[in-house]
Parts: structure tokens; sequence; C-alpha cells
């Protein structure tokens, strides 16, 4: 029997890639009143230009295990300077933020550091907002009398932590973890083992929940649990890991959980 249904975060119950995307646009009209540019163009290189930055991070192994990216790389706090990798993040991140201006804007022969400086600074302040999908509130009011709930989000702390409290959602969880604080990242086995202890659930009686086949499916097998993967068009079903359910809205995993009870 079905005792707790657990979430990932990101593109399962808000929004992120569009977010971040959208971001980039306004960050892009902004540099188009400095100079003549190629919009679309100046937001492809600046996503490029992060993701190989990134790579070159002091502490890229870290932020891989834990399911920390480039594009949260550009707006992360790294407020928790007790954790060392988080400390030298939040050393390297400035320089990083406007490197990937730098060299986006290079490949329009603009160079710019007042302009780099000023890009990497509206980024990180605007991309703070976390809106909710569609369905999301009528789905946990249909599934809070029945199962606990649990979030399992991979990420920084500070990060993870803003957004679950700025989506307005944490108050319907009875558990939140988050990979940087228990130093554990999905599709380990130990941070599921982990949100289940704070339910005081076993991981058979669980569904995990989330958009990722390799971090949230993969997490779930191994796990020893059932998993829904919301498919949100961000990213494609794997084959080595098949889900127990596939939807495109999450309110369509009601009718199956009946089948469970």
């Amino acid at each position: 029997m079905i005792g707790a249904i657990l979430f990932d975060l990101d593109e399962t119950l808000i929004l992120d890639h569009p977010v971040s995307v959208h971001t980039l646009w306004n960050c892009a009209y902004y540099a188009a009143s400095w100079y003549s540019l190629d919009l679309e163009a100046l937001v492809e290189a600046a996503g490029e230009q992060a993701t190989r930055l990134w790579k070159t991070s002091p502490v890229y192994g870290y932020t891989q295990r834990i399911g920390h990216s480039a594009g949260e790389g550009l707006w992360a706090r790294y407020a928790d300077t007790g954790i060392p990798e988080i400390a030298r993040l939040h050393e390297w991140a400035k320089s990083y933020r406007v490197a990937v201006w730098r060299d986006a804007l290079a490949e329009q022969d603009v160079a710019d550091e007042a302009l780099c400086e000023a890009l990497a600074d509206r980024f990180f302040n605007e991309r703070r907002v976390y809106p909710r999908y569609g369905e999301v509130d009528a789905l946990l009011e249909a599934l809070s009398p029945h199962y606990k709930l649990g979030i399992v989000t991979n990420g920084v702390p500070d990060l993870q932590q803003d957004k679950l409290e700025g989506c307005g959602l944490l108050h319907r969880f009875q558990a939140a973890v988050i990979s940087g604080v228990v130093d554990i990242g999905k599709p380990e086995r130990g941070i599921f083992e982990h949100v289940c202890k704070q339910l005081d659930v076993a991981p058979e009686d669980c569904v995990m929940v989330g958009d990722n086949p390799e971090r949230d499916v993969a997490g779930a097998i191994n796990a020893g649990m059932r998993s829904v993967l919301v498919n949100r068009g961000f990213k494609d079903p794997d084959p080595r890991y098949w889900p127990s359910l596939e939807v495109r809205n999450l309110l369509e995993m009601l009718p199956w959980l009946d089948t469970l009870a």
C-alpha cells in the first residue's frame, strides 16, 4: 500500500528552465540598449558559454554529484560557506558570471566589462521567481488527505531553500530533503532513504515523481520505489530507466494511484 508520494522540485512542481530562458532574454534586451545586437544569438551564446565555463569550476565534480547546474550557478548566493565546496563556489562564481557574458558578447565583437558586470548582476537579481506548474495546487489538494508528501531535490542548500519558500508550497509537505544539505544527490539511494526516515515509511511504500529519468526514475529504481515520470518536454525518456507511469500533466497520475490503493 502506498503511504507517501515524493516529488522532485524543478520542472516537476515549479518551472525552472523556462524562467531562466526568460531571464536571459530580459538581459539580452537590456544589452541591446547599449549596442545593436542579434538577441537570439546572444541568448544562445550565453547558455553555451555558461555550460562550457561551468566545467572549469574548481568543484565541478561536486556540482555534478549533488545536481547543481551551470544555469543555477548564475544566481545561487552560496551562503552556506561552512561547506568547503560551497565556499569555493562563493569565491569563484562572480568571475564565472561575468565571464559568461564577456564570452557571449565577444561572439558579436563587443567588449565592454561594465556591461558584462551589469548583465551578471541583472540575471542574479531578476531570476528570483518561482512559478508553479498549473496543475500543482489541485494535485496536492487531492493527495494531501491520503498520503504523506515529501520533496527530494538536488542542488545547493540556499538556492533550493529559496525555491521551496518562494513557491509557497513548503507547508504542504511533511519532509523536504536537499542534496547539498545531506551531501547525497539523486540518483543515489541514500537521499531516498533519508526522506523515508523523515516520513517514517518504507521505500517500497513510496512513489517518486519527477521529470529527470537519470536522476528521479533511476533513483527510484535504486531505492525500490515506484516512479512517475512527468514529461515537460525538456528531457527525453531514457530506455535504461522505465518509470512505472509516464504523464504530461501531474493530475494524470491520480487514477493510477487509485489502482494501487
